[in-house]
């Protein structure tokens, strides 16, 4: 019998081959960044014939400042495709019901709800690592103006806030079902849920391998926080039986991780605006602001620790959990 995660297979469903759901998962990535590569292309087209700049870089550049605009909305098409092309995979080949990769339809809105808080509270729980461990140090300059909420609360701001939130729903519910819901429920039917948790989680951390952009030991640290972050989504999915509480929390953490500093920013600095600081803080948090941009201090480490004292508290759970039942 097909060890299950969620809900159990019928039989006459397939099973996709371990080494190779890795493989079709990277495949499924690349042919859905077809979609960005194709509008980034006609981007930088458009800006030459209009500006006369002949220089990569600055259509590059470019396409960073229009990031709200043009560059979020691309990648969201990606995370679209590709969610689409996974699930016609679990239907099609392997001829198994969604309630397989964690999809329940029945209490469908109770389990996302909840999901919801716990994204934010991790943010909250990186947040207060990150407070601690800069105790003692010396105080910043910040060059910055007085903070006024009222200069990020204008329309144009509230509705990229709005846009954002819904996006980033998108994106996490999109790498949860990826990664949480077909991956790893595919990898535990061929090796076991041991095995089909860490490597989803390993995986998922290989996701984010543009982190190395901005340094070697930022890359590690930051790629190490980025794969326990994942890890605590996987044991929140296998502790509920379902990815629709991960993905709630996936989202919301990845919305809540562009939007705040993005209000700060907004509200300190009044020349900002929504364009730019969404620029800044999304380059900032992908960790694509080269190496000139970024500072490896305390605050570095916030995610790493955070996530991985809270994962092995979930690990140890789970662990007592199996041996009552």
């Amino acid at each position: 019998m097909t060890q299950a995660l969620y809900a159990p297979w019928p039989e006459t469903a397939r099973r996709t081959w371990g080494w190779g759901a890795l493989g079709l998962m990277v495949a499924g990535y690349l042919v859905s960044s077809v979609p960005v590569v194709i509008g980034t292309v006609i981007y930088t087209l458009v800006l030459t014939v209009s500006s006369g700049a002949t220089d990569p870089m600055a259509a590059q550049s470019a396409l960073s400042e229009n990031t709200l605009t043009i560059l979020l909305p691309l990648m969201l098409l990606q995370f679209i495709t590709w969610v689409v092309m996974t699930l016609v995979w679990v239907k099609l080949f392997e001829k198994r019901p969604f309630s397989t990769i964690g999809i329940e339809g029945r209490g469908f809105l109770g389990r996302y709800l909840l999901g919801l808080p716990l994204g934010m509270v991790l943010v909250v729980l990186v947040s207060v690592a990150a407070t601690l461990l800069n105790l003692g140090a010396a105080p910043a300059n910040d060059a910055l103006g007085e903070l006024d909420p009222a200069r990020a609360l204008g329309q144009a701001a509230l509705i990229a806030y709005a846009g954002l939130f819904i996006g980033f729903l998108i994106q996490g519910g999109v790498e949860e079902l990826v990664f949480r819901g077909w991956l790893m429920s595919a990898l535990t039917a061929r090796w076991g849920k041991v095995l089909g948790v860490f490597t989803a989680s390993f995986a998922f951390a290989l996701l984010h391998l543009h982190v190395f952009i901005s340094g070697l030991m930022y890359g590690v640290l930051a790629l190490s926080g980025i794969g326990l972050t994942g890890l605590v989504f996987a044991l929140t999915a296998l502790w509920r039986r379902s990815m629709i509480e991960a993905a709630a929390a996936h989202g919301a953490f990845n919305a809540v991780a562009v939007i705040a500093p993005t209000f700060a920013l907004m509200a300190s600095d009044p020349e900002q605006t929504i364009h730019t600081a969404v620029a800044q803080v999304f380059s900032s948090a992908t960790g694509m602001a080269g190496v000139e941009s970024v500072t490896i201090g305390p605050e570095t480490y916030a995610q790493l620790i955070a996530m991985g004292g809270l994962s092995a508290i979930m690990l140890i759970g789970l662990i007592i959990r199996g041996r009552k039942g």
